[in-house]
């Protein structure tokens, strides 16, 4: 599996985890607290429409308590005043006598006694129930609902007291209202809440009653509750539409959170991609590429992430080090131990880099070949390590003279030594080579390394700037072949001097 496969395979396995994680999290952790709050919430609304049925019934305990009905209800009972002073409203006045038996009837429209038989029936212990406990000493009242004729009622019961309230035992006072479905749905209405009713049946009995106000532990769309009234007869289903509702469905702003996250995958791709896959694909590339020339070299990839960046920097750290000890190899296996010169190697290796330059920029140069006097007689007569120190000696002075980074003096053999010269001069070649003759002739003066004064013999073969070396030459041997046979002829014609040959522009000058 490639690195970009498996970026996109971990940045889809992302994606989806996120998205499983977002249900997981939806389905087990917010839907629940939804559902808990939205259940607080309905349970509330239930219990304002619950609070308007016990709100009608104080209502009517607090108008029965007005002066109007006050007067009235101990005027009829005490045989005084019986006309009653009703106030404006829809509700009926009823009049009981200690015994509860019915002294007085009155509606603000017209009615019949018999619309109310469990009210005006000469048995008293039917609406017994209905009737607050009757203390001597206080006045008591109760409140409820009552379904008569095919209407529920809302209906209010107190004892009558006498003028200075030192009695309140004269009798019952007994309020009704009828409550009615479009008054009562349009005050829901009003508050936000959608209510309807419908007369109850026998099998809506088992239906939760609105009183209890039990099972809302679960939210529900709409929920029908029954209404039982003081005798615990059913009179009315309700029906509630919550207002409050848990959305199962995935809703719109989900959706754009999904089509977010479908999008972040190509921007994940991007990022992975640009942090980690092409850096990683461009460093493998040059390996590979490193691996198939078989040359290995530091790695020129940067990497945005820290660790990585510091394997490339330690692999960058080892190929530096490795250059460098080849360097050294390569630079001990092209220098003579003893004198620290370039050995033939060395010489060669900077002769043809130099011959393509040479023929090409035409800058002139020069080959100075070097070659210590009756060597192998010092040698002989003070020993290998008097001759090694005869050759460092010499090997010092040489350097003197060939310091510039163009130049390079090298041990041809034995006690022969070479030096190229690039850019240079005929003039200035020809001042360093009898200079270099005469501090080696002068040397033991300076150095007690030397047994007895040495002498060398030295041949040039020089190339002015601007001769062309292609119509007479074709590789660098043959320069060094000709110096060589100059120092044959400083050998020939008595040692330690100098025999110089030169080419110049327009002609080949004869040695001289």
């Amino acid at each position: 599996m490639t690195l970009k496969r498996l970026a996109l395979l971990l940045s889809m396995v992302l994606i989806l985890v996120l998205v499983a994680s977002y249900w997981l999290i939806r389905m087990l952790v917010i839907i629940p607290m939804l559902e808990r709050e939205v259940a607080t919430l309905q349970w509330h609304e239930t219990l304002t429409v619950r609070q308007y049925f016990s709100q009608q019934q104080m209502l009517l305990t607090e108008l029965a308590a007005s002066p109007g009905y006050d007067r009235w209800a101990r005027g009829v009972l005490t045989g005084g005043e019986s006309e009653p002073q009703l106030t404006k409203g829809a509700e009926i006045a009823l009049l009981y006598g200690p015994d509860l038996s019915l002294k007085s009837f009155v509606t603000h429209t017209p009615r019949e006694t018999d619309q109310f038989p469990i009210l005006v029936e000469d048995i008293a212990y039917a609406r017994a129930r209905l009737m607050p406990a009757m203390l001597p000493e206080s006045e008591m009242s109760t409140t409820g609902l009552l379904w008569m004729d095919e209407g529920l009622y809302s209906y209010s019961a107190s004892t009558v007291c006498s003028m200075d309230k030192l009695g309140c035992s004269l009798g019952y006072l007994l309020l009704l209202k009828p409550l009615r479905v479009s008054e009562m749905e349009a005050s829901f209405a009003k508050l936000g809440l959608k209510v309807s009713a419908r007369p109850a049946g026998l099998e809506d009995q088992a239906l939760s009653e609105l009183m209890i106000l039990e099972g809302f532990e679960q939210p529900a769309e709409q929920r029908e509750l029954l209404v039982k009234d003081s005798l615990a007869k059913g009179a009315w289903v309700l029906t509630l539409t919550y207002s409050a509702q848990v959305k199962h469905g995935v809703e719109q702003r989900e959706w754009i959170a999904f089509v977010l996250l479908v999008l972040l995958l190509p921007t994940t791709n991007f990022l992975l991609w640009r942090i980690f896959v092409t850096p990683i694909e461009f460093g493998s590339a040059q390996l590979r590429q490193m691996e198939r020339e078989r040359q290995y070299r530091k790695l020129t990839v940067n990497m945005y992430v820290r660790e990585f960046q510091h394997l490339v920097n330690a692999f960058n750290g080892l190929i530096g080090r490795v250059e460098k000890q080849r360097k050294q190899l390569q630079d001990l296996s092209q220098t003579d131990s003893l004198t620290g010169l370039a050995n033939r190697r060395g010489m060669d290796h900077f002769a043809i880099r130099e011959w393509r330059r040479l023929c090409r920029a035409k800058y002139g140069a020069a080959v100075m070949m070097l070659d210590i006097d009756d060597f192998k007689a010092y040698n002989d007569e003070f020993g290998h390590q008097a001759g090694d120190d005869c050759l460092v000696c010499v090997a010092r002075e040489i350097k003197r003279v060939a310091r510039r980074g163009e130049d390079i003096a090298c041990r041809y053999g034995g006690e022969e030594f070479c030096i190229i010269y690039v850019e240079v001069l005929p003039e200035t070649v020809e001042k360093l080579a009898e200079n270099l003759r005469g501090h080696i002739e002068r040397l033991h003066k300076s150095t007690a390394l030397l047994k007895r004064p040495i002498s060398a013999s030295i041949g040039v073969a020089l190339i002015e700037p601007g001769a062309d070396l292609t119509k007479q030459f074709q590789e660098f041997d043959q320069l060094v072949r000709i110096a060589d046979q100059q120092l044959y002829l400083a050998k020939q014609h008595g040692k330690n001097q100098v025999k110089m040959w030169r080419l110049s522009p327009a002609a080949t000058d004869k040695p001289t």
